[in-house]
């Protein structure tokens, strides 16, 4: 098991509970083991298989054709997170936007509105609602001076949200001066049974990278820990939220 944990750069825990049906593999670390136990040819993409399919089945299932696979991967993760960390730069994360943003971006996009897509938007924020992970936001100042749909009722949605008990929101603000996440945004998962962040996620604009190693886990808890000691406490947030609307 240690083995293996250092063969693709996770810890001993994360092995354990992919061996026990506990948490999902990503296929490129089935590729992995593969090589490391000696798996021949055939059985690897069967196997490769099995876990992009695995990742697939759960409420969002219905929903596989309005994202693309590499987001669905995603959402397969938060589905089961404990903890959610984010930092913001540009966009309120998709987990808060109001209907209104939503098509605004669509159209800023140049697309149609996708109704569908809408619902599971809808759908997925109901879902965390309910299940009320852990959430830990710190989003840039930049996310709420470019007008993006009916920006009143956005940070009426925020200030709500940012009410809740297992929720901390803070706001960045551009006279915080510079800040150690200035090359842009991430997310950090926690699934159970683990103390800290499994994996960042990093998406950009043909897909996303996850990075599992403990070094890049590390450097990426200091970042988000000193974004959060540099943004407006949670009170002072809320503060800002109201003049908005």
């Amino acid at each position: 098991m240690a083995e293996a944990a250092a063969y693709i750069g996770v810890r001993r825990p994360t092995i354990s509970r992919i061996e026990t049906g506990r948490q999902a593999i990503l296929a490129k670390n089935v590729k992995y083991l593969c090589q490391l136990y000696g798996v021949g040819a055939p059985e690897v993409d069967m196997l490769m298989r099995q876990a992009e399919e695995s990742n697939e089945r759960g409420w969002w299932a219905s929903y596989s054709d309005t994202m693309p696979d590499w987001f669905e991967t995603y959402v397969g993760f938060e589905a089961d997170a404990k903890e959610i960390w984010l930092y913001c730069a540009e966009l309120v994360p998709g987990i808060l936007q109001t209907s209104s943003y939503q098509r605004a971006l669509q159209a800023g996009f140049g697309r149609e509105i996708d109704e569908k897509g809408l619902a599971f938007r809808l759908e997925r924020q109901q879902r965390l609602e309910t299940r009320k992970p852990r959430l830990r936001i710190v989003l840039n100042e930049a996310v709420f001076r470019r007008g993006v749909g009916d920006m009143g009722e956005q940070g009426e949605l925020l200030a709500k949200v940012s009410k809740r008990m297992n929720v901390t929101l803070q706001v960045l603000t551009f006279d915080s001066g510079p800040h150690a996440a200035m090359k842009g945004p991430f997310n950090m998962l926690t699934l159970p049974g683990e103390p800290a962040p499994n994996f960042v996620y990093l998406e950009h604009k043909d897909g996303a990278v996850y990075l599992e190693r403990p070094v890049d886990l590390g450097k990426y808890s200091k970042v988000f820990e000193s974004l959060t000691k540099q943004a407006l406490s949670a009170d002072e947030s809320r503060d800002f939220l109201a003049t908005l609307a």
